[in-house]
């Protein structure tokens, strides 16, 4: 944490070794590894978030000299700032918007925000119901359905049993818990597991959500293990198609129609 700390190689040690020497001297494991083995035992769902996150991602960066510049660059961040947690927020969808995925055999297309808006604002979520995204990406629907409350009550229902969201890719599941926690969700609950692996039959009543919004991928292809969760009448390994028949047996049939 210190500005004049652990710098170079020392750092690097410290961050990516399986077992590693503490600042305070003693041997304990490696920065990620320890991240990757949190566990919650005070009910506190953060630990898991962490845990999860960093269970798929590894560290990129190979100079411990920048990387320690970019520590102190955050830790003169004030994540306590309502101010600077919104800047951060602002900049966190501009680098995402510079990071759209061009199409690909994944079938991944980003969301335009200006649709994601509309999309949000036709749909008009409701407070206490609750918002999926099965193919979440980096959380954009999720984003702009919590951006629809403003009082601290409202916030309090949404931080606890409004918002869920699905994605099994390792870095736009970290960019969507990213861009969720700075704008403001303490505790994402986003399932880093595929949505299409259970069977669709053994979706019921209290696995339903009140609304849906997403953008699912197209032009992707499923393996047969997932197609075999789907009717055989309606097995097909076209992804968009699959996502359809979850949606609407995911979908509380509680408002007129579709959302």
């Amino acid at each position: 944490a210190k500005s004049d700390g652990i710098t170079g190689d020392e750092l690097l040690a410290f961050i990516n070794n399986e077992e590693t020497t503490r600042p305070d001297g003693k041997r304990g494991a490696g920065l990620f590894r320890y991240l990757r083995t949190l566990t919650s035992s005070n009910g506190d769902d953060r630990r898991d978030v962490i845990a999860t996150v960093f269970k798929g991602v590894d560290n990129r960066m190979k100079s411990g000299y920048l990387l320690r510049d970019v520590v102190n660059k955050i830790a003169g961040i004030h994540f306590t700032s309502s101010d600077e947690l919104h800047t951060l927020g602002a900049l966190y969808e501009s680098m995402l918007r510079e990071m759209r995925d061009a199409a690909g055999d994944s079938g991944e297309f980003y969301t335009p925000r200006a649709v994601v808006r509309f999309m949000v604002a036709v749909t008009d979520p409701r407070l206490g119901e609750t918002v999926l995204d099965p193919a979440s990406g980096t959380g954009g629907f999720l984003v702009e359905s919590y951006k629809q409350v403003k009082t601290v009550a409202d916030r309090k229902i949404l931080q606890e049993k409004s918002l869920f969201g699905c994605e099994p890719k390792p870095l736009p599941y970290l960019l969507c818990q990213m861009n969720l926690l700075l704008h403001g969700l303490d505790a994402p609950q986003i399932d880093p597991g595929n949505a299409l692996r259970h069977k669709l039959t053994d979706i019921g009543e209290r696995d339903r959500v009140d609304v849906i919004l997403t953008n699912p991928p197209f032009g992707g292809e499923e393996e047969r293990g997932i197609q075999g969760n789907f009717p055989e009448d309606k097995q097909t390994a076209e992804t968009a198609l699959l996502f359809l028949q979850l949606i609407m047996q995911k979908l509380r049939k509680s408002r007129t129609g579709f959302q």
